[in-house]
């Protein structure tokens, strides 16, 4: 079995851009009018409830974005425990996909080509495959618009996460919630960008299943 490398790993990423309208989606929210606390009751009564979800589902469309490399996917998120989940991108245009496994023993890579890596320094891996050190242990978190507890962040007046930062191997992140489904409680994030300045990450999310 050949292990994956970088190069396979964007070629495939690459290939898999058959959804654009993800690219194109908003990057900005709008900015709340005011700021609520965070010990504010009905914050922390969403946040009570954003933390009974344990175990859930979600599917949608990934959009990455630098001055190098642009493209899109469709993604399956499948999140069962800190060290349980899986995240793959995929095409319906082809039968080619892109695997990550988390374990307790780190972060598998694999394709559909049976190439794989696997790694203990799970930024490390995200980073040589991918091209972009991102902390995907956190995204179980992000993903329901639930903040870290002494996190910085900025709560709108919908009593949702409008915005936080955060810093990984010296680069500043930016997160914006652009979007949330609205018809459902608790409210849960439909739209999620992230960016460093030279990369963009867009995270839209078309199902929720809990």
């Amino acid at each position: 079995m050949k292990k994956i490398t970088k190069a396979m790993g964007l070629a495939l990423l690459l290939s898999l851009s058959g959804c654009k309208s993800v690219l194109d989606a908003p990057t900005q929210a709008q900015k709340p009018v005011i700021h609520i606390p965070h010990n504010d009751q009905q914050w922390q009564a969403h946040l009570a409830k954003l933390s009974q979800i344990q175990h859930y589902k979600t599917d949608g469309q990934f959009g990455y974005i630098s001055p190098e490399e642009r493209f899109s996917s469709h993604f399956n998120w499948q999140y069962n425990s800190p060290v349980n989940f899986g995240l793959e991108l995929s095409s319906n245009l082809s039968s080619k996909s892109l695997k990550l496994h988390r374990n307790a023993k780190g972060l598998t890579v694999s394709d559909s080509e049976g190439n794989s890596r696997s790694d203990r320094d799970i930024d490390a891996l995200m980073q040589e495959i991918i091209g972009v050190s991102f902390p995907i242990d956190q995204l179980a978190y992000w993903l329901k618009g639930q903040p870290e507890k002494e996190g910085q962040y900025i709560v709108n007046e919908k009593r949702q996460l409008s915005q936080f930062s955060y810093r990984l191997n010296n680069v500043n992140w930016t997160v914006n919630y652009v979007e949330y489904y609205e018809d459902r409680v608790p409210n849960l994030p439909k739209l999620i960008v992230l960016e460093n300045g030279t990369q963009t990450l867009k995270i839209r999310i078309d199902n929720w299943v809990f």
